[in-house]
């Protein structure tokens, strides 16, 4: 797996023993012994850890990129049209927060092309009904979504994507009940703005082809995704209540 093996590379560069590098990310050493013979991700923090260590980016350290540096190139970001439907009453600033989250979550994930998604804010009844309309499961949910692309985890649209019309990629469609993203939040004592956050982060990885079907490596690496991009807008399980 390309983790382990940069990892190596990168702890050899800097002249690092394997103790040295657990000592660096406060781990302990049988675990970094680990992260380097079987390249499984480790957790978020200690993801982030070791990225900040040998100052490379996250998604150098995954593979999914051979560029080393942070910010390397970065040209500036694409406006993506977000269109947003509703099918309830929305609290005031719902529609910005959510506009906010998934552009940072393209920008995270490298998407350098305009992007048009379509969010469809609704109610356990409506997410029910297009659940079992769209998907043929008779019940209610969170949060749904539809790619367009069938995209594999770390792949982005590529030019010739772009509708011939509008001159922009279309992502993909996603489907929130606002009802079910507040009892959520209720339920794991944060705040709605964080759900429903957490819950767009994750529905735009789907549209660009992460999937936690196997419970597994694919799961991990999926939370591992959202938990960056939460951290990066400052989003957190402990932030106090604010009008979403």
């Amino acid at each position: 797996m390309i983790f382990n093996e940069r990892l190596k590379e990168l702890r050899t560069e800097k002249g690092l023993t394997q103790v040295q590098a657990a000592e660096a990310i406060s781990i302990a050493y049988r675990n970094y012994q680990r992260l380097e013979a079987d390249g499984n991700l480790p957790n978020f923090s200690n993801f982030v850890a070791i990225a900040d260590l040998f100052e490379v980016s996250l998604d150098y350290l995954a593979g999914r990129t051979d560029v080393r540096e942070v910010n390397g190139g970065a040209l500036p970001a694409p406006e993506h049209q977000i269109m947003l439907e509703a099918e309830v009453d929305v609290p005031e600033g719902t529609e910005d927060l959510l506009r906010r989250v998934i552009s940072a979550a393209l920008a995270a994930e490298g998407v350098d092309l305009p992007c048009e998604i379509n969010v469809l804010l609704t109610d356990d009844e409506g997410i029910h009904q297009v659940n079992r309309e769209m998907r043929q499961v008779d019940r209610p949910t969170d949060v749904l979504s539809f790619p367009m692309f069938d995209l594999k985890p770390g792949e982005k649209p590529e030019a010739g994507d772009e509708d011939p019309e509008s001159g922009l990629v279309p992502l993909g469609d996603m489907c929130i009940s606002l009802e079910r993203a507040a009892a959520q939040a209720g339920e794991f004592g944060h705040s709605v703005e964080r759900e429903l956050s957490y819950l767009t982060v994750h529905s735009v990885l789907h549209l660009l082809g992460y999937d936690h079907m196997d419970e597994g490596p694919m799961k991990r690496q999926m939370r591992i995704h959202e938990e960056f991009i939460l951290d990066k807008l400052g989003i957190t399980r402990e932030m106090e209540e604010e009008t979403p």
